[in-house]
């Protein structure tokens, strides 16, 4: 059996950095995420309505800038993984010819 030639896809570095970049960026969301996952957790005993309006208030502000950036990351990093994917079908069809 004849054995195909396999070529090995090299990823620039540059990719690799600004994967580890938005990683960074994701994970920077923790700690504000928690404060989200805190407030709506079930509270027993008695509800100070004021307060809880201010934190709702709040909250909605802080979970609507992350799901701004969040999008925004999305939409970036599609984008890089469509020009890979569009890289490898360049090359792949260049090594058949």
């Amino acid at each position: 059996m004849k054995k195909e030639g396999q070529s090995l896809k090299v990823i620039p570095y540059q990719d690799i950095t600004d994967l580890q970049h938005t990683l960074d960026r994701l994970q920077s969301w923790e700690e504000p995420l928690a404060v989200l996952d805190h407030f709506f957790q079930f509270r027993k005993g008695p509800i100070n309505k004021k307060k809880v309006v201010k934190e709702y208030y709040a909250c909605g502000h802080l979970f609507h800038a992350f799901f701004e950036e969040f999008i925004r990351l999305m939409g970036i990093e599609e984008d890089k993984v469509r020009k890979l994917d569009e890289e490898r079908k360049v090359s792949s069809e260049v090594l058949r010819k």
